[in-house]
Protein backbone atom coordinates (compact mmCIF):
# COMPACT_ATOMS: atom_id res chain seq x y z
CA UNK A 1 0.00 0.00 0.00
CA UNK A 2 1.46 3.49 -1.04
CA UNK A 3 2.40 6.32 1.73
CA UNK A 4 -0.03 8.67 2.23
CA UNK A 5 2.46 10.94 2.79
CA UNK A 6 3.60 10.67 -1.10
CA UNK A 7 1.92 12.98 -3.46
CA UNK A 8 1.57 12.82 -7.36
CA UNK A 9 4.15 14.13 -9.30
CA UNK A 10 3.99 15.00 -12.91
CA UNK A 11 6.63 16.27 -14.35
CA UNK A 12 6.03 18.50 -18.06
CA UNK A 13 9.48 19.06 -19.92
CA UNK A 14 10.37 18.91 -23.31
CA UNK A 15 12.88 16.65 -24.42
CA UNK A 16 16.41 18.41 -24.75
CA UNK A 17 17.56 16.17 -27.85
CA UNK A 18 15.33 13.12 -28.90
CA UNK A 19 16.90 10.87 -31.26
CA UNK A 20 15.06 7.91 -33.53
CA UNK A 21 17.17 4.59 -33.41
CA UNK A 22 17.72 2.34 -36.11
CA UNK A 23 15.32 -0.25 -37.43
CA UNK A 24 17.61 -3.01 -35.98
CA UNK A 25 16.65 -1.94 -31.92
CA UNK A 26 13.57 -3.34 -32.43
CA UNK A 27 14.40 -6.81 -32.12
CA UNK A 28 14.64 -5.24 -27.94
CA UNK A 29 10.82 -4.77 -27.76
CA UNK A 30 8.01 -6.94 -28.88
CA UNK A 31 5.82 -5.81 -31.49
CA UNK A 32 7.38 -2.35 -31.59
CA UNK A 33 6.99 -0.87 -35.01
CA UNK A 34 9.80 2.43 -34.45
CA UNK A 35 12.69 3.07 -31.38
CA UNK A 36 13.32 6.59 -29.93
CA UNK A 37 15.58 7.98 -27.44
CA UNK A 38 14.96 10.88 -25.01
CA UNK A 39 15.87 12.48 -22.33
CA UNK A 40 13.31 13.06 -18.99
CA UNK A 41 14.99 15.00 -16.29
CA UNK A 42 17.30 17.37 -15.43
CA UNK A 43 18.97 16.11 -12.78
CA UNK A 44 20.27 18.31 -10.00
CA UNK A 45 18.52 21.63 -11.58
CA UNK A 46 15.38 22.89 -9.90
CA UNK A 47 12.89 22.15 -12.76
CA UNK A 48 9.16 24.83 -13.17
CA UNK A 49 7.82 22.43 -10.55
CA UNK A 50 9.75 23.58 -7.96
CA UNK A 51 11.42 20.08 -7.34
CA UNK A 52 14.70 18.66 -7.92
CA UNK A 53 15.76 14.98 -9.25
CA UNK A 54 19.04 14.18 -7.66
CA UNK A 55 21.64 11.70 -9.40
CA UNK A 56 21.39 8.90 -6.73
CA UNK A 57 17.35 9.18 -7.37
CA UNK A 58 18.41 8.65 -11.22
CA UNK A 59 21.24 5.87 -10.08
CA UNK A 60 18.61 4.03 -8.29
CA UNK A 61 15.89 3.65 -11.25
CA UNK A 62 18.89 3.17 -13.33
CA UNK A 63 19.61 0.27 -11.21
CA UNK A 64 15.92 -1.21 -11.10
CA UNK A 65 16.15 -0.92 -14.63
CA UNK A 66 12.43 -1.29 -14.90
CA UNK A 67 9.62 -1.23 -18.69
CA UNK A 68 6.60 0.86 -18.19
CA UNK A 69 3.94 2.27 -20.71
CA UNK A 70 3.28 5.58 -22.01
CA UNK A 71 0.30 7.08 -23.43
CA UNK A 72 -1.09 9.85 -24.89
CA UNK A 73 -1.04 12.90 -22.32
CA UNK A 74 -2.80 11.24 -19.25
CA UNK A 75 -6.15 9.33 -21.20
CA UNK A 76 -5.42 5.91 -19.39
CA UNK A 77 -7.36 7.70 -16.23
CA UNK A 78 -10.53 7.22 -18.10
CA UNK A 79 -10.35 3.81 -18.98
CA UNK A 80 -9.01 0.94 -21.22
CA UNK A 81 -4.94 1.42 -19.80
CA UNK A 82 -3.92 -0.99 -22.01
CA UNK A 83 -5.53 -0.20 -25.36
CA UNK A 84 -4.86 3.49 -24.45
CA UNK A 85 -1.21 2.69 -24.67
CA UNK A 86 1.30 4.07 -27.20
CA UNK A 87 4.72 3.11 -26.27
CA UNK A 88 6.43 0.50 -24.05
CA UNK A 89 9.38 2.80 -22.38
CA UNK A 90 12.66 1.05 -20.56
CA UNK A 91 16.59 0.80 -20.26
CA UNK A 92 17.00 4.12 -18.00
CA UNK A 93 20.49 5.72 -17.67
CA UNK A 94 22.29 8.49 -17.33
CA UNK A 95 23.69 10.70 -19.94
CA UNK A 96 24.89 14.10 -19.77
CA UNK A 97 23.56 15.33 -16.69
CA UNK A 98 20.15 14.11 -17.68
CA UNK A 99 17.70 10.73 -17.29
CA UNK A 100 17.45 9.18 -21.06
CA UNK A 101 15.22 6.36 -21.43
CA UNK A 102 14.55 4.27 -25.02
CA UNK A 103 10.65 4.32 -26.08
CA UNK A 104 9.71 1.27 -28.01
CA UNK A 105 6.33 2.24 -29.63
CA UNK A 106 3.57 -0.13 -30.55
CA UNK A 107 0.89 1.71 -31.87
CA UNK A 108 1.86 2.30 -35.69
CA UNK A 109 -0.47 5.32 -36.40
CA UNK A 110 0.63 7.54 -33.33
CA UNK A 111 4.18 6.35 -34.52
CA UNK A 112 3.64 8.29 -37.80
CA UNK A 113 1.93 10.72 -36.34
CA UNK A 114 5.01 11.88 -34.19
CA UNK A 115 7.56 11.29 -36.62
CA UNK A 116 5.61 13.54 -38.86
CA UNK A 117 4.89 16.49 -36.17
CA UNK A 118 8.43 16.31 -34.72
CA UNK A 119 10.09 16.57 -38.68
CA UNK A 120 8.27 19.46 -39.67
CA UNK A 121 9.98 21.19 -36.33
CA UNK A 122 7.18 21.07 -34.00
CA UNK A 123 8.33 20.46 -30.12
CA UNK A 124 7.45 17.01 -28.70
CA UNK A 125 6.39 17.77 -24.76
CA UNK A 126 6.60 14.65 -22.47
CA UNK A 127 5.36 13.90 -18.49
CA UNK A 128 6.79 11.90 -16.56
CA UNK A 129 4.44 10.16 -13.58
CA UNK A 130 5.28 9.32 -9.86
CA UNK A 131 4.92 10.07 -6.15
CA UNK A 132 7.05 11.26 -3.85
CA UNK A 133 8.09 13.69 -1.02
CA UNK A 134 10.25 16.56 -1.11
CA UNK A 135 12.82 18.68 1.27
CA UNK A 136 12.35 22.44 2.14
CA UNK A 137 14.23 22.94 -1.01
CA UNK A 138 11.90 20.85 -3.34
CA UNK A 139 14.62 17.93 -3.59
CA UNK A 140 12.66 14.45 -4.36
CA UNK A 141 13.34 12.22 -1.81
CA UNK A 142 15.23 9.21 -3.61
CA UNK A 143 14.66 6.62 -0.84
CA UNK A 144 10.93 6.88 -0.93
CA UNK A 145 9.81 7.93 -4.37
CA UNK A 146 7.73 5.58 -6.64
CA UNK A 147 7.96 5.90 -10.14
CA UNK A 148 4.70 5.44 -12.01
CA UNK A 149 5.32 6.07 -15.62
CA UNK A 150 8.68 7.53 -17.15
CA UNK A 151 6.87 9.49 -19.74
CA UNK A 152 3.80 10.18 -21.41
CA UNK A 153 3.28 12.59 -24.10
CA UNK A 154 1.86 15.96 -23.60
CA UNK A 155 0.70 19.09 -25.47
CA UNK A 156 1.81 22.09 -22.21
CA UNK A 157 5.53 21.08 -20.79
CA UNK A 158 6.77 23.14 -18.35
CA UNK A 159 10.02 22.54 -18.46
CA UNK A 160 13.37 24.46 -20.09
CA UNK A 161 14.60 22.15 -22.67
CA UNK A 162 12.85 21.16 -26.18
CA UNK A 163 12.62 17.88 -28.34
CA UNK A 164 13.76 19.50 -32.02
CA UNK A 165 14.25 17.20 -35.19
CA UNK A 166 17.57 15.59 -35.84
CA UNK A 167 19.53 15.18 -39.31
CA UNK A 168 19.62 11.52 -40.59
CA UNK A 169 22.65 9.15 -41.01
CA UNK A 170 22.15 5.78 -42.61
CA UNK A 171 20.64 4.17 -39.75
CA UNK A 172 20.28 6.54 -36.70
CA UNK A 173 19.21 9.80 -36.37
CA UNK A 174 22.04 12.03 -35.16
CA UNK A 175 21.09 14.35 -31.78
CA UNK A 176 20.98 18.05 -32.51
CA UNK A 177 20.40 20.34 -29.51
CA UNK A 178 18.10 23.28 -29.24
CA UNK A 179 17.35 26.40 -26.86
CA UNK A 180 14.11 27.01 -25.67
CA UNK A 181 11.45 28.67 -28.08
CA UNK A 182 8.01 28.93 -28.57
CA UNK A 183 7.10 26.06 -30.17
CA UNK A 184 3.20 24.90 -32.03
CA UNK A 185 0.47 22.49 -29.98
CA UNK A 186 1.05 18.69 -30.80
CA UNK A 187 -2.04 17.05 -32.10
CA UNK A 188 -3.52 14.85 -29.32
CA UNK A 189 -6.74 13.85 -31.47
CA UNK A 190 -6.98 9.68 -31.20
CA UNK A 191 -6.26 7.92 -34.14
CA UNK A 192 -8.99 6.34 -34.64
CA UNK A 193 -11.07 2.90 -34.01
CA UNK A 194 -8.66 0.12 -33.47
CA UNK A 195 -9.53 -3.36 -35.53
CA UNK A 196 -9.79 -6.45 -33.00
CA UNK A 197 -7.06 -7.86 -33.97
CA UNK A 198 -4.76 -4.49 -33.30
CA UNK A 199 -6.25 -4.60 -30.15
CA UNK A 200 -5.71 -8.23 -29.11
CA UNK A 201 -2.22 -8.23 -30.37
CA UNK A 202 -1.21 -4.51 -27.82
CA UNK A 203 -3.14 -6.17 -24.82
CA UNK A 204 -0.58 -9.78 -25.89
CA UNK A 205 2.14 -6.69 -25.70
CA UNK A 206 2.21 -4.74 -22.83
CA UNK A 207 0.93 -7.88 -20.63
CA UNK A 208 4.39 -9.37 -21.31
CA UNK A 209 5.66 -6.09 -20.37
CA UNK A 210 3.69 -6.14 -17.10
CA UNK A 211 4.71 -9.68 -16.33
CA UNK A 212 8.44 -9.08 -16.44
CA UNK A 213 8.48 -5.70 -14.61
Amino acid sequence: MRDKRLKLFREYANASAIRRLGEERLTEQSGSVSAWSAPIWNIGMLNLNGRVYTEELAKRLATENRATLAYDSHRHDWGEAYLAAVAVVKSPRIEDGQLWVDIFFVDKAYSDKLSAIHEAGVSIGVSSVGYGETDKDGVVNAATYELVRYLDFVTDPANETYAEPEKETENVKKEESAGSQEHDEVSSEPTGELSQEEKQRRIEILRQVEAID
